[in-house]
């Protein structure tokens, strides 16, 4: 028994957090939709964030950019949409790595991905097969823009009938991710997911936390954003289907295929790495990638 006045909130250091996420990446993690049945079952919330996988970002009128003292913030109408709380995985890109390379798998790539796909035969993303990086609950990594851009093509083939209407799965806009990382309601906006405060190791998963992979997915929950959406600060990049050029004005216009080589390096990525110090773990942390890196 607890005596009354004795109750202290239980603090879990993060080694120890990832250590349990591997642990339940043996014993199979339910935290995220894997087979299509699961994926099916997610709602899709109305509102501000939700309880589930999808998280909600109403529709309104959002700052983005102006981080900088020399930038010029753009107020940008959104429609609503739906977020994923983690980033996707080894377990839920694996029935793509199965379907998603062979011959009959074009309609889901870019032009410009299928021609870096077949020119280079690749039939999974680099380091699938490293143990270091495919436990089935960390995000998976090696993956260029051509091949997340497909499988959320893929994806959104298989969620077809239970999509909202109108709705398809796809890479965020710069602005979209944006607003999912830093905006809670009826509050200002946040200079990182969580808020105002500095980044810890509890907090996002950086240089700081001492990891020389990424984490499990989702293993500092006190860094979540507003909505809910987990790991949007550190562990790893994610990519976005805007231009990075056209950020912030333009940052809400979806491109379709990025040609290497000519508009290689207008592809942004957002949100830093395990291996990033603290400057890239701020919402407004923005660099450019080619897709086919």
């Amino acid at each position: 028994t607890i005596a009354p006045g004795t109750m202290r909130r239980l603090v879990i250091p993060t080694l120890e957090r990832v250590r349990a996420g591997y642990a339940l990446a043996q014993l199979g993690d339910p935290r995220f939709p894997t087979g299509l049945a699961q994926w099916r079952a997610e709602a899709f919330p109305a509102g501000f964030g939700g309880a589930g996988y999808w998280r909600a970002i109403p529709a309104g009128s959002y700052q983005i950019g102006g981080w900088g003292a020399r930038q010029k913030p753009a107020n940008l109408t959104l429609p609503a949409f739906w977020i994923a709380r983690f980033p996707v995985t080894v377990a839920q890109f694996a029935p793509f790595v199965e379907q998603g390379y062979g011959p009959e798998a074009e309609r889901w790539w870019t032009p410009e991905g299928w021609r870096w796909q077949q020119a280079g035969q690749r039939n999974q993303p680099d380091l699938w097969d490293d143990p270091r990086y495919n436990a089935a609950n960390q995000p998976v990594i090696g993956m260029t823009w051509y091949a997340a851009a497909a499988f959320c093509a893929w994806l959104s083939e298989q969620l077809a009938e239970v999509l909202p209407k109108g709705y398809l799965v796809r890479l965020p806009s710069e602005a979209e991710w944006e607003a999912a990382a830093s905006y809670a309601p009826n509050a200002q906006r946040r200079a990182y997911p969580w808020g105002a405060e500095d980044p810890t190791d509890k907090r996002a998963i950086y240089d700081a936390s001492g990891f020389d992979t990424p984490a499990p997915v989702g293993c500092c929950p006190t860094g979540a954003a507003g909505c809910g959406a987990l790991d949007m600060a550190g562990n790893v990049w994610e990519w976005c289907a805007s231009g990075y050029k056209a950020y912030p004005i333009g940052s809400a216009v979806i491109k379709e295929d990025f040609t290497p080589g000519t508009s290689g390096y207008d592809v942004p990525i957002r949100g830093g790495a395990y291996y990033d110090d603290s400057t890239f773990v701020r919402c407004g942390a923005r660099i450019w990638i080619f897709p086919s890196r």
